[in-house]
């Protein structure tokens, strides 16, 4: 093992170690639960686990990733869970990678830049499928765009494309970043420019190609049990005014909290590489750069689509740019041989890679170990234990929204929960009236004949509820507490 092959090993070993986390996304445990109940009863065409909108219709758009997380979940449990999902996220960015101009030092830097901008999200859950699947449309594009791979390769894509429509609705991803790229490769022809190019264009037959590809990828996608539904709902999504107002993911990034200077940094490292390259960019590259760059800064939860979608573009740039000094060039080019390594050297590689999985392992059984602390420390653990032994569990409680997937997993009937899309932007809003304590805020409590009330500890209903001669608390610790009315 040279020192290059073992700079990917340890690139690849550090992939999955800064993937490993404890199992706290709040959806986790509601989607645990729908991939049981389709194992059992089928795929759910209403809602099942609330009192409150058991009629709405639930398109369970994610249903393959649910069963998916529960088989893995019935085997190893959610530590298994934590060690498959960090894999699932390694695997992706280190398919970008190997795409990515400039291996194995420059694309490795650029690339462990966009897995730290998109780790905002990483988790188990089932959008990490959406990077998955985004990461392998990159691998087999790019290397068609570069003449590695023939044009039957791309027929691969409306294959991953019925996969992906069955395990997230984010497959529309896919779709638009080949339409994407087959408009700015059009173009680009069209207009003729001269100056030269980081890499040369398409052709008129390639592209014909790719717009077929685009075209029958996006027709693939009704392959799944709702059939062309499948085509309107990331729309219903989008449109969903209640779910960018209040869900926190959809709000834009923060700049002054650390997490987001990642996304900031691989942007700021594109513009760089253009501004001091002599080679124009790509239009294509510059419509999907600037395209998920946009929407990330739009909402956080469009960050992870540009740091999965930028690092080959942006090596790209840098390496137009750096790539001309001569000192350099070397560099940043991957060698077709390189010598073979002494005895001393080899022994020397294998000691530092068996150091890192070492090193790799006890971080993974560490997070694992302190999991179920994590897991205590940010959901109603002991709250949900009162329920069941005072009775209450089996009654309409109004609860917090973020609580709501773990009560689902408890099996108590929910209020409300993570799925905002059954529940619809009428019905938040409804509830946000006693959640933000409105003047309305009895409404919900009421219509629905509320037994009692689960919050986190300090919310503003709870001052309300304090102070009501109608309520009284019967449970509290440092976490959460209980309000239930008065006899």
């Amino acid at each position: 093992m040279n020192v290059k092959r073992l700079f990917v090993a340890l690139f690849l070993i550090a992939l999955f170690t800064i993937a490993v986390r404890e199992t706290l996304d709040p959806d986790m445990w509601w989607h645990l639960r729908t991939g049981e109940y389709i194992l059992q009863e089928g795929i759910p065409r209403h809602d099942v686990f609330s009192f409150t909108v058991p009629d709405h219709e639930w398109l369970t758009h994610e249903w393959l990733s649910q069963v998916f997380m529960w088989s893995v979940y019935r085997v190893a449990g959610l530590p298994g869970l934590t060690v498959v999902f960090a894999l699932l996220t390694a695997v992706s960015f280190f398919l970008v990678y190997r795409v990515s101009a400039g291996r194995p030092y420059l694309a490795a830097f650029v690339v462990l830049l966009g897995a730290f901008a998109s780790a905002i999200v990483w988790g188990v859950r089932p959008q990490i499928f959406n990077t998955l699947f985004t990461a392998v449309f990159i691998y087999i594009v790019e290397r068609y765009r570069k003449g590695e791979a023939g044009a039957r390769t791309l027929w691969w894509l409306p294959v991953v494309t019925i996969v992906w429509a069955n395990f997230h609705s984010g497959y529309l991803l896919g779709v638009v970043y080949l339409a994407v790229l087959t408009l700015g490769e059009a173009v680009e022809i069209v207009l003729q420019r001269r100056a030269p190019l980081e890499t040369p264009p398409m052709t008129w037959s390639q592209i014909r190609g790719l717009a077929g590809i685009t075209a029958v990828s996006f027709l693939a996608a009704a392959v799944n049990p709702n059939g062309p539904e499948m085509w309107i709902y990331p729309f219903l999504t989008l449109g969903s005014s209640a779910m960018q107002t209040y869900i926190v993911e959809w709000n834009s990034p923060d700049f002054h909290q650390r997490i987001f200077w990642p996304f900031l940094a691989l942007g700021g490292l594109g513009v760089v590489g253009w501004a001091f390259g002599s080679r124009r960019p790509r239009l294509s590259d510059l419509l999907l750069f600037g395209g998920t760059a946009f929407a990330g800064f739009v909402s956080a939860r469009n960050i992870p689509l540009f740091a999965i979608i930028a690092p080959p573009i942006v090596c790209r740039a840098l390496v137009g740019w750096l790539g001309a000094d001569p000192r350099l060039a070397a560099f940043l080019q991957e060698p077709v041989s390189t010598p073979r390594p002494t005895v001393r050297q080899t022994t020397l590689h294998a000691a530092v890679l068996a150091l890192a999985l070492v090193a790799a392992l006890v971080w993974t059984l560490d997070i694992i170990a302190g999991n179920e602390t994590a897991v205590a420390e940010n959901f109603p653990v002991t709250a949900v234990a009162y329920l069941q032994e005072s009775g209450l569990a089996e009654k309409h409680g109004y609860n917090s929204y973020n609580w709501g997937g773990y009560l689902i997993w408890e099996g108590i009937p929910v209020f409300i929960d993570g799925r905002a899309d059954v529940y619809g932007d009428q019905f938040m809003l409804f509830y946000l009236q006693a959640y933000k304590a409105k003047e309305t805020w009895e409404e919900p409590l009421t219509e629905y004949d509320v037994d009692y009330v689960l919050m986190e500890k300090g919310q503003p209903l709870n001052s309300l509820l304090a102070v009501s001669p109608d309520w009284q608390e019967v449970y509290q610790d440092d976490l959460s507490q209980i309000f239930v009315p008065v006899n």
